[in-house]
């Protein structure tokens, strides 16, 4: 692999994690502070602009409009930076406490700006999955904090199965819902309070999938709010609902494979 990993102080190691498993397991998150260092931040942020910018030359990862700071996701082709954090070996151990066994890694995503985006659940697109997330800034309301429901991954996750019609006729509890309204619906259902999670620089939120958030509304219109997620599933997971698009997982050992559908 051309690109280092990030070198910082190993401060999540099993035994830090360990203290966090209980309120990860009772509330659906939990948060290390000071993961990162802010250099580490600033170099990773500092990548992803010239990224954007074009001076740097990433094959699938071309310069963009001036304007254009959507989020970057990358799933069967990954750039060498976001690659490397997301095999970063400091990350390795707090996810085999929190998942129950080995990771694999299939997703990242570089945010420039806050999401907006709407109440989900990142199992409803990535079966199986946890998230890690980091701030490389101080995430705030100003630039759109995370907004989550405590305790909602212990009640119902939404599947794709529920929007459709299965060979019988019979149709899924949400068939004929947008999607966005029946997330909503499911948080009103859970009847669980919603909080705000701020982050300071380096700070590492660790998600379980099927918890409900969104993207916090952002007060300072335009502003940017760096930040990287990652998200893994257990080794043994294999359920994959994409027919047409197989899953690439990468362990932190570097081999790659695909998940079959089913």
């Amino acid at each position: 692999m051309a690109e280092n990993r990030p070198e910082g102080p190993a401060i999540m190691s099993l035994e830090r994690i360990a203290d966090h498993l209980s309120a990860y397991e009772r509330d659906g998150y939990t948060i290390v502070r000071g993961a990162y260092t802010a250099t580490e931040c600033d170099d990773f942020v500092q990548y992803m602009l010239d990224l954007h910018a074009g001076h740097h030359q990433v094959e699938g990862f071309g310069p963009r409009d001036p304007d254009d700071w959507d989020r970057v996701i990358s799933r069967a082709l990954h750039h060498p930076r976001g690659l490397a954090w997301m095999l970063d070996p400091r990350l390795r151990q707090p996810l085999q406490t929190l998942l129950g066994e080995e990771p694999d890694g299939v997703q990242s995503m570089y945010f420039y700006q806050g999401s907006e985006q709407r109440r989900h659940q990142d199992a409803f697109y990535l079966p199986g999955c946890m998230s890690t997330w980091v701030a490389l800034q101080e995430v705030s309301a100003q630039n759109g904090s995370i907004q989550i429901q405590i305790g909602s991954h212990k009640k119902p996750l939404m599947q794709k199965e529920d929007f459709r019609e299965d060979a019988d006729g019979n149709k899924g509890r949400w068939h004929g819902w947008n999607q966005d309204d029946a997330f909503d619906a499911l948080f009103e259902e859970n009847s669980l309070p919603e909080i705000a999670i701020e982050a300071q620089k380096g700070d590492v939120v660790f998600f379980h999938g099927g918890l409900i958030h969104r993207g916090g509304p952002i007060l300072e219109a335009g502003s940017f709010r760096h930040s990287w997620a990652g998200h893994y599933i257990p080794r043994s997971f294999n359920p994959w609902p994409y027919e047409s698009h197989p899953r690439l997982r990468i362990s932190f050992d570097g081999f790659c494979r695909f998940t079959p559908t089913h």
